[in-house]
């Protein structure tokens, strides 16, 4: 995996910040469709939806799943968006610092952006309530190597449009595409890539995908 540190430091940041607010007005140009919700497995959903401008219509903003616990979500959305958000008390992954780890049924969510349970609640009520289901797109991001079973139960997903970042190419599966340049493992793609304002996830055009679901 290339060693992204150089672009990430504080002087590189507040560069490639300042390219990035050219790169996101011409995105918010070329973007038509408007008051989507976007279900991400991490921050990488909340990071588009933000650099585009557009109101956060999804409760997966600012928080992360582990493994499979995003698929059964998206397997039985219904279900778990009508189950309450509670305080999870014995964590099956428990964080390096501290922030809430939530429990939704049987799914365990981490809230690493927010101080407190009450907090996370609230902002995930409010955005389940505003998740339009006649506009829903679904990001996956493996952070380590893909596992081709975990991309093949997402291409099985019943939603049209979703995509599977993956580190490797899977030409039988549909919603996967291949973030190039990382065998390793992707890591965070909300990283900057160089000194050009550029993402690691910009080698997707997520403006396209969200204006025709293509990729």
């Amino acid at each position: 995996m290339r060693d992204l540190t150089k672009y990430n430091t504080k002087f590189a940041l507040r560069w490639n910040k300042l390219l990035r607010f050219f790169i996101n007005r011409k995105n918010r140009e070329r973007l038509q469709n408007h008051g989507f919700s976007l279900l991400c497995n991490n921050c990488n959903g909340g990071i588009i939806t933000h650099d585009l401008g557009e109101q956060f219509r999804s409760p997966t903003i600012n928080l992360y799943f582990y493994k499979d616990h995003f698929f059964r979500f998206c397997e039985n959305l219904e279900y778990y968006l009508a189950q309450e958000l509670t305080l999870c008390k014995n964590p099956e992954h428990t964080p390096e610092i501290e922030y809430p780890v939530c429990n939704l049924g049987d799914l365990e969510m981490h809230f690493l952006h927010y101080k407190s349970f009450a907090e996370a609640k609230e902002k995930w009520e409010r955005r389940t309530r505003r998740i339009n289901r006649d506009n829903l797109f679904i990001m996956w991001a493996f952070y380590d190597p893909a596992e081709e079973d975990l991309v093949a139960r997402f291409d099985r997903l019943p939603y049209r449009n979703k995509v599977a970042f993956t580190e490797r190419e899977f030409p039988q599966y549909p919603s996967a595409y291949c973030i190039r340049g990382y065998e390793d493992g992707l890591g965070g793609l909300t990283l900057f890539n160089g000194l050009s304002g550029k993402r690691k996830i910009d080698q997707f055009d997520y403006v396209a995908w969200l204006n025709n679901g293509n990729h």
